[in-house]
C-alpha cells in the first residue's frame, strides 16, 4: 500500500492532492473528505505504508481505516476492497482506550413571563410591519432566499423598522449597569425578525398555546456589528421542525431551516443550531439519539468546520453523514445559484 494510498484517497473523495513537503519521503496536501478546509488534509505515501492525518477534525490512519471510516466497512471487509490476504492483512493490537467525557445536553428554560408577554406584543407589530410598504426591502430578501409568503407567514416572520430600547426590568430581567454608571437597555435592533414560538419539550405545559421564547433580529445595516442580534433574555434552544421524522437535517441559520421545511417537510425533521458551535439542547439530543440518520448541513465555511464536524460523529456515530449543499455556503445560497433543495435532501436520503 505504499504507493496506493494517495490514490484511494483521490479517487474515493474526487479531490485533488499536492506534494508541499519531502517530510517522511513526500507530504500531500489538500481538502479533508470530512471536514473540508484547503490544506488541513495530509498524506504521507511512504511512511510506514502510507498514512494520513487531518490537522482539523483529526481523522487518521492508512488505506485500512480510511475505507473503515469512508464506507463504514468491517476490517476484515476493508481488507477485501484493498485485495489484501488474510496474512498480510493483521489486526494490530491496541491499547485500552481511556474513558472520555459523555455529552450531557443542557436544559434552556423558557424566559420570564413578563419577557414573552413583551415579545409577543412587538412580534405581532412586526408582523403586520412586514406586509406593508416599509417591509418591502426585508420582503424582498425573505423571497431572494427563496421563501415563499406561506411559509414567512408560518414562521411567524416580522420586521422591525426601527432600533427600539427597553427598560430591561420592564421585561422580567434584572438590572444592569454599563460602564458609565447608566442603566443598561434592552435592545431590539432594526431588521427582519425571527421568531421562536415554544419550547418543544414544554408545549404540553402550555395548553399548545405558542408562546414567544426568542427574537433573533437580522439587522438592516450591521456595519462592523454582528448580521444577527438575539435579543436579551430570548432562549438559545435550537429550532426543531417536524421533530416526528427519523432523519433530520441540522443547519444553521433558523431561515435556512424554514426553506428546507418548505420544499422537504414530508422527507426530513430540521434542527436549526443557530451558531456553528452551538450544540443540542435536552429536546434536540434525544431526537438525534433516536435517529435513523442526521445530515450535518451546517455552514461549511472555516468556521463552521473547525468548531462543529468533530462534535457531530463523535456524539451520534455512523448515523451522521456529511452532507453541506454542493454550491454555496448554506441552503439558501445554493438556491439561489440553482439548486434544487428537495432533490438535494432526497439524494441524502436514498
Amino acid at each position: 500500500m505504499t504507493d496506493y494510498i494517495l490514490a484511494l484517497i483521490q479517487q474515493e473523495s474526487g479531490l485533488s492532492f499536492k506534494k508541499v513537503a519531502a517530510t517522511h519521503g513526500g507530504e500531500y496536501a489538500g481538502p479533508c473528505p470530512w471536514c473540508g478546509g484547503n490544506d488541513r488534509f495530509l498524506i504521507w505515501p511512504q511512511y510506514k505504508g502510507g498514512r494520513y492525518w487531518c490537522r482539523g477534525c483529526e481523522k487518521t490512519g492508512d488505506a485500512i481505516q480510511y475505507l473503515r471510516d469512508i464506507h463504514g466497512l468491517s476490517f476484515a471487509e476493508a481488507c477485501k476492497e484493498l485485495g489484501i490476504s488474510k496474512s498480510g492483512c493483521k489486526r494490530k493490537r491496541t491499547k485500552p482506550i481511556s474513558e472520555k467525557p459523555v455529552f450531557k445536553p443542557k436544559k434552556y428554560e423558557n424566559p420570564p413571563a413578563l419577557w414573552m408577554q413583551k415579545a409577543e406584543v412587538i412580534l405581532n407589530a412586526t408582523q403586520e410591519n412586514l406586509w406593508t410598504p416599509s417591509g418591502q426591502a426585508a420582503r424582498d430578501i425573505l423571497f431572494n432566499k427563496g421563501l415563499t409568503e406561506a411559509t414567512i407567514r408560518h414562521a411567524g416572520i416580522g420586521f422591525n423598522p426601527l432600533d427600539l430600547y427597553r427598560d430591561r426590568r420592564g421585561w422580567g430581567l434584572p438590572q444592569e449597569i454599563r460602564f458609565d454608571g447608566k442603566p443598561k437597555l434592552l435592545w431590539i435592533p432594526a431588521g427582519i425578525v425571527i421568531p421562536f414560538n415554544y419550547l418543544p419539550a414544554q408545549k404540553a405545559q402550555t395548553q399548545n398555546k405558542e408562546i414567544v421564547t426568542r427574537l433573533r433580529i437580522r439587522r438592516n445595516d450591521p456595519g462592523e456589528g454582528p448580521r444577527y442580534v438575539i435579543v436579551a433574555g430570548s432562549t438559545m434552544a435550537p429550532l426543531v421542525l417536524e421533530p416526528d421524522k427519523n432523519i433530520f437535517v441540522v443547519v444553521e441559520s433558523e431561515l435556512d431551516a424554514w426553506l428546507i421545511w418548505q420544499e422537504a417537510a414530508d422527507l426530513v425533521g430540521i434542527i436549526a443550531m443557530g451558531a456553528a458551535g452551538m450544540k443540542p439542547d435536552v429536546f434536540t439530543h434525544s431526537l438525534l439519539s433516536k435517529a435513523e440518520k442526521i445530515l450535518n448541513a451546517l455552514d461549511y465555511d472555516e468556521a463552521g468546520a473547525r468548531h462543529s464536524w468533530k462534535f457531530w460523529p463523535k456524539t451520534y456515530g455512523q448515523r451522521v453523514i456529511r452532507w453541506p449543499v454542493p454550491i454555496g455556503k448554506d441552503p439558501s445560497d445554493a438556491l439561489q445559484q440553482g439548486v434544487n433543495i428537495r432533490e438535494w435532501i432526497e439524494a441524502a436520503i436514498e
